[in-house]
């Protein structure tokens, strides 16, 4: 279905109706008589702006002492127990994270909670990576990384041990290669 448009006016011609923007008018003069919208003043003044905004703001000052008076009325949310118990239990609108985290950092705490979760201020978390990089263990917790694979451990130990074979058999081996390969071993 095709959308209406609301500008557009339209003119029964039995009745002599007219239609503009979902309002009915019974005959031409009432339709010429309707509210017309005054465009926006685009050469309004600073002195008309600073009048429009003090009217605002007293209009704004109202609603809010209206809002506070209803608010510690004596139909408040804390008129019964139950209600002042559930106020003090369900938690408030979360204040945004960077608010929370300037403040802890004002205070100059490590951890803040923002959500129900723990964070780092910028302190704490250096503070927290400087102690991961300096934790100590006993001697001997970690086994020292081998320099040689597994695969390589393997072939050297099989390698000295045909030598060996060779040398126990009056057979020719090189006495330099297997010096070299048991220092490997050794050193590994």
């Amino acid at each position: 279905m095709k959308k209406k448009n609301e500008k557009s006016i339209r003119v029964n011609k039995e009745t002599g109706e007219i239609t503009q923007g979902g309002k009915t008018f019974k005959n031409k003069e009432d339709f010429k008589k309707r509210e017309k919208k005054k465009p926006a003043n685009i050469f309004e003044g600073r002195l008309a702006k600073e009048k429009r905004a003090a009217k605002s703001s007293i209009e704004q000052g109202k609603r809010n002492q209206a809002a506070t008076s209803k608010m510690y009325a004596a139909e408040s949310m804390f008129n019964t127990a139950k209600a002042r118990d559930d106020a003090k239990v369900t938690p408030g609108k979360a204040r945004p994270f960077g608010e929370a985290k300037d403040a802890a950092e004002k205070a100059g705490k490590d951890r803040f909670l923002h959500k129900g979760k723990s964070y780092f201020t910028t302190k704490g978390a250096a503070k927290n990576r400087d102690e991961k990089k300096t934790r100590i263990a006993e001697k001997g917790t970690f086994k020292k990384k081998s320099k040689l694979d597994a695969d390589t451990v393997k072939s050297y130990k099989k390698r000295i041990k045909y030598m060996k074979d060779r040398k126990a058999k009056g057979k020719n081996f090189s006495a330099k290669n297997l010096k070299e390969l048991e220092a490997k071993l050794a050193a590994n």
